[in-house]
């Protein structure tokens, strides 16, 4: 019997209150910067997450804006009450969090988009 079940960790979390984890995979595939966004959206019955890139100054506000979660690291967090609670939702999770894992990268009117799979 194994102790552990799953070795894999998940690729993003939502909670309730706003907070977006995102890893460095998905960060890395997305090609994250500091002050993107992220948001969703859906394609044949899929979720699909993906970037969306901010030419303005640093000091604009935009809805779920990424940043690293510390000095140095990949991994990449947003803030965005309204999207973490429509996805969520959308997904039927009722729980104040949730876990997902993401699919292979796909290129769409020269866009990546990543499936989250739930």
């Amino acid at each position: 019997i194994k102790l552990l079940q799953h070795t894999r960790r998940p690729d993003v979390t939502f909670c309730r209150n706003g907070r977006i984890s995102i890893t460095a995979a998905v960060a890395r595939t997305l090609s994250l910067r500091p002050g993107d966004s992220v948001n969703i959206a859906t394609h044949d019955d899929e979720l699909l997450l993906f970037a969306v890139r901010h030419d303005a100054p640093r000091s604009a506000r935009h809805i779920a804006m990424c940043h690293p979660t510390k000095r140095g690291s990949h991994n990449y967090c947003a803030n965005s009450v309204r999207l973490a609670r429509l996805m969520l939702d959308s997904c039927g999770v009722t729980a104040s969090r949730a876990s997902f894992f993401c699919g292979e990268a796909v290129t769409l009117d020269n866009q990546t988009y990543i499936p989250i799979i739930y």
